[in-house]
């Protein structure tokens, strides 16, 4: 009886100590994820910024080239 005692108590010990090892682990993974963090969400600001130009730049070409396509259909229906 003994030492069903004890290997029942060496089990529930190694299995703390395996407990530990894993909520160590997650909690290291969790402290990388955060530490990477500020990185991602500087360069998520850094694309948006990057996009929003694109748009603007898109936007003032097609104005620019109406414009162009109009005043030349009204050269070219004037003239």
């Amino acid at each position: 009886m003994y030492q069903n005692d004890w290997m029942l108590s060496k089990f529930i010990e190694e299995r703390q100590h395996e407990l530990m090892r894993q909520l160590e682990h997650d909690r290291l993974i969790r402290q990388a994820e955060l530490a990477n963090h500020p990185q991602q969400h500087t360069v998520y600001h850094a694309l948006d910024w990057v996009g929003r130009r694109l748009v603007r730049w898109g936007e003032y070409l097609q104005a620019r080239h109406t414009r162009y396509h109009r005043h030349t259909l009204n050269h070219n229906v004037g003239g």
